[in-house]
């Protein structure tokens, strides 16, 4: 192993240990919707930087990638995945059609009375992961929880929130990236984020 190569996994640990910590002491001042059990468990056991995989994107033109971040082994990826239930328990989004898997929207299109006159549309959003305001959807966020929450619970979740929405890194090829904007396809509270955002 040369020099570089072992500074390169050095400065990996040392900034997945920092937001290890950062969400250790984050979870502890939440004490309105965790407890001192679950605090244990949201603590990701040797953490490791998320990684950048990608699809390739067969039904368009030129193949691009879409990339999409494992996020396994992150710090934050049981706090992610716990505040997402947390938020969908909390939010009242007016999401009326929001199908939650293609299997769902399959078997709601089924139940559609159908005639000559209807047509079928899709709207794609392009690059709306990493996109996507982490300021104006926490913005968002707190507003939305406000109206059915009290104020403590809400900041306590959507200081959480911010916390792990500013950890979006990860490593590819050996180097370590840290996008300005937008949130990872791939962890586990993205799509509550796209849907709130939207």
């Amino acid at each position: 192993m040369d020099v570089n190569t072992s500074i390169l996994r050095s400065l990996r640990l040392i900034n997945t240990y920092k937001y290890q910590k950062q969400i250790t002491q984050t979870i502890k001042q939440c004490n309105l919707i965790f407890n001192k059990e679950q605090t244990k468990y949201l603590t990701v056991r040797n953490p490791k930087p998320p990684t950048l995989k990608a699809q390739i994107k067969l039904h368009k033109d030129g193949n691009p990638i879409r990339p999409v971040i494992s996020n396994l082994h992150a710090p934050s990826y049981k706090a992610a995945k716990r505040l997402n239930k947390i938020l969908q328990q909390h939010l009242n989004l007016d999401n009326h059609y929001t199908a939650v898997n293609s299997s769902t929207l399959a078997q709601d299109l089924t139940q559609l009375n159908i005639n000559s006159k209807h047509r079928l549309i899709t709207l794609d959003i392009k690059d709306l992961y990493v996109n996507i305001s982490i300021t104006e959807t926490i913005d968002i966020t707190t507003t939305q929880l406000l109206k059915h929450n009290d104020p403590e619970t809400t900041t306590q979740i959507c200081t959480l929130l911010g916390v792990l929405l500013q950890q979006n890194y990860f490593i590819f090829q050996e180097r370590i990236y840290q996008p300005e904007k937008g949130v990872a396809m791939g962890s586990p509270i993205s799509g509550t984020i796209a849907e709130v955002f939207l």
